[in-house]
């Protein structure tokens, strides 16, 4: 009894495990039987195709070779053998796919044969292989060093044999290029073989790899440009060949001209100036009448790359000369005018009219131009330390201002980098303060300029051409021009009487007016300078005459303030500024009121070395009671000088504050303006006190309108 619940136990236990083994033993036979069934069919499959004999299928279409004897044939074509000789023989196949990839390789191999063969029978046109195909020509067969693969080294290479290769008669009559053979494949083709036909230019490019009968203006703009950045000067040379030997004028409808122009100027930059010249001559000779005065500016600047100053001065002259006097008539334009007239034109009349406007147009344009191309030769000069033809050159460009007005022409029409200028020019003048041309006079060379025909700062030349051109009053130029004009200033002494003067030593300028109307302010913009004069709103502050030097020895400073003896000399442009006090709201006694207006008449009648004065006026409200005091004082004391003959100073009328007639002055195109009344009255008012030849400049301090027109002046003073 005891055995019986454990027999009973042990029964139930193995009877579950019994049915958990069936079980799992049934769930493996439903995976496998699928799997089975699956992969005995195909293993039958294999076995039977083991079996039977092989298929074989038909072959795809056959692809056409070439052979060697060049004709074609519908073979195959199988891999290279060991002795390097191609066999052919029958695709087969057992699928598609392998037949696909055996006709993909031999399509493969097809284009390579083919691509082999156009190698083989074109001759290559790399620069190395160029070369030595002309030495093995001439019977040299040494082998050259092999050059990196650059484009600045590859024309290197080239050019050893471009001068042998390619030739220009020194004649300048002469226009054709002497023959040069030109090779293709290993063949020679000679041009006086070809019969007016155009023959085959093989050139570097890719887009445009050959010039024949074909090609384009376009085509050949592309390769003159991609010859021109890669400094490819094989490519050049047959350019050059094509369009001065194989074309005529009348190529791409007249645009020979102008494809000759941007050759010549490619050519320059290559530093070949014998195309350049033919170029030059060519298109002067041949296409006169359609010379763009933006082709000759182009050319001019590239003949000054290569330092051919002469020939840039001669295609000046020549392309870009001045319209003659009554040629064009600059005064009776008037768009507004013209459009409303034409309606009551008849035909002839509208020839006439369209014909004076092309030719106002066309001397606008040649105008630009020229200024432009000159500024480019003084510039040139100027940084190269060629002072005296830089001065030339600037002087060329100031006679143009008249007829430059005259053109309607704007500042930003012109477009001339002043401020360029100035630089070179101050650099030019730097050097000379270091005694770079102390010699040149003792050089014995009669014909050429000295310094001492020079202006007393170079400068200065840059400066009359800017104020006969239209004003464009930017601050990157005036800043230039002050730094190069005013490099030292200094506080020397306040006066209150002549004995109180510093030494007439050289040339000073005196500006003077009634309080606040803007002195000391005019001072600091003149001179680039935020406190040289002291400026304030209460009226007065100026009570004494206060001297400013410029230009005076360095660390004159230091020898004022502490009494030290400091070693150097003033600089040759060096002048005093004299800021006279002034009169009206000056909250000052009568009696130091006389004895500044004695000072005044005793300054203007004994000193010497004054070169001008400055009369400031409120351009808001035109001359004061004040403003007419001090004209009838300037106007009896020189008017006296200038008749006795005796030195006298030059007057100038400055109208100051010119912004406040304008709203947002700085923010328009008009920096400042003054009313027609208060003009009206001012003439008239210079006129009763004998001054009325004195000139008027408009200036704003706020604006910086008029600086330029002012150190018109101030320059009498450091040239005396």
């Amino acid at each position: 009894s005891s055995r019986t619940p454990h027999v009973s136990g042990g029964t139930s236990i193995g009877r579950i495990m019994t049915t958990s083994i069936a079980l799992l033993l049934l769930s493996l036979s439903c995976v496998v039987s699928p799997v089975t069934s699956f992969l005995l069919p195909r293993q039958q499959q294999s076995l039977q195709q083991q079996q039977q004999p092989p298929i074989v299928l038909p072959s795809p279409s056959p692809l056409p070779i070439t052979s060697e004897d060049g004709q074609r044939s519908l073979l195959y074509q199988s891999p290279q053998s060991q002795d390097g000789k191609t066999a052919t023989t029958a695709a087969t196949g057992t699928s598609k796919r392998a037949q696909r990839k055996a006709a993909q390789r031999a399509k493969k191999q097809l284009q390579q044969t083919q691509t082999s063969n156009n190698i083989n029978k074109v001759t290559s046109q790399h620069p190395e292989a160029i070369i030595k195909r002309q030495k093995q020509q001439q019977g040299n067969n040494n082998n050259s060093k092999r050059r990196n693969h650059n484009f600045a080294q590859r024309a290197e290479y080239l050019s050893e044999g471009t001068d042998e290769q390619f030739g220009f008669n020194d004649n300048l009559d002469q226009l054709t290029l002497t023959t040069i053979p030109k090779t293709q494949g290993d063949t020679t083709i000679d041009d006086s073989a070809a019969n007016n036909n155009i023959q085959f230019h093989q050139l570097h490019s890719q887009r445009v790899s050959k010039l024949d009968e074909k090609t384009t203006a376009d085509d050949v703009v592309k390769a003159i440009k991609r010859a021109q950045n890669l400094h490819d000067e094989h490519d050049v040379v047959e350019i050059a060949h094509f369009l001065l030997e194989e074309v005529d004028q009348s190529f791409a409808y007249g645009y020979r001209g102008s494809l000759l122009s941007r050759l010549a100027v490619a050519s320059l930059h290559l530093q070949n100036y014998d195309i350049a010249k033919r170029c030059i001559i060519e298109r002067r000779i041949s296409h006169r009448s359609s010379m763009l005065p933006l082709e000759s500016a182009a050319i001019v600047r590239g003949l000054l790359r290569c330092h051919h100053t002469m020939e840039a001065w001669e295609v000046l002259e020549d392309e870009l000369s001045l319209p003659l006097e009554g040629s064009v008539q600059w005064e009776n334009y008037n768009e507004e005018n013209n459009k409303r007239n034409k309606n009551e034109m008849n035909d002839d009349e509208l020839h006439l009219e369209d014909e004076s406007i092309r030719r106002r147009l066309e001397a606008r344009d040649k105008l630009v131009h020229r200024a432009r191309s000159i500024s480019s030769i003084a510039s040139r000069h100027f940084y190269e330390m060629e002072p005296t033809e830089g001065i030339n050159a600037v002087g060329k460009l100031k006679e143009m201002g008249g007829i430059v007005h005259q053109a309607g022409l704007t500042a930003e029409d012109v477009g001339i980098p002043w401020d360029r200028l100035v630089k070179g020019a101050a650099l030019c003048e730097s050097k000379r303060r270091d005694g770079a041309w102390d010699n040149i006079d003792e050089s014995g060379d009669a014909t050429a300029e000295t310094p001492n025909s020079w202006p007393c700062n170079i400068v200065y030349t840059v400066l009359d051409a800017m104020i006969a051109f239209p004003s464009e009053n930017k601050d990157v130029t005036f800043e230039a021009l002050c730094n190069a004009l005013v490099r030292r200033t200094v506080f020397v002494t306040g006066a209150v009487d002549m004995e109180g003067c510093p030494e007439a030593d050289r040339g000073e300028v005196a500006f003077i007016g009634r309080s606040n109307v803007g002195k000391s302010s005019l001072v600091n913009m003149l001179t680039n300078r935020k406190s040289l004069a002291f400026t304030s709103k209460t009226p007065g502050k100026t009570q004494q005459f206060n001297y400013f030097a410029v230009n005076d020895k360095p660390e004159l400073a230091r020898q004022i303030r502490y009494g030290d003896d400091v070693p150097g000399e003033k600089d040759r442009d060096s002048f005093y500024i004299v800021d006279l006090p002034g009169f009206g709201f000056a909250k000052v006694t009568q009696q130091l009121r006389q004895q500044w207006s004695d000072f005044m008449d005793e300054y203007l009648q004994e000193r010497e070395t004054l070169q001008a004065v400055f009369h400031l006026i409120d351009a808001r409200h035109g001359p004061t009671d004040e403003d007419i005091k001090i004209m009838q004082k300037v106007g009896t004391i020189l008017g006296a000088k200038q008749q006795a003959k005796e030195h006298c100073a030059k007057y100038i009328i400055i109208l100051t504050k010119a912004d406040k007639n304008v709203k947002n002055a700085k923010s328009q195109s008009n920096p400042g303006k003054v009313s027609n009344k208060v003009m009206e009255k001012l003439i008239v008012t210079m006129k009763e006190n004998r001054v009325g030849y004195a000139p008027i400049v408009l200036t704003s301090s706020e604006t910086r309108l008029g600086r330029d027109e002012v150190w018109k002046y101030l320059r009498f003073a450091a040239e005396r």
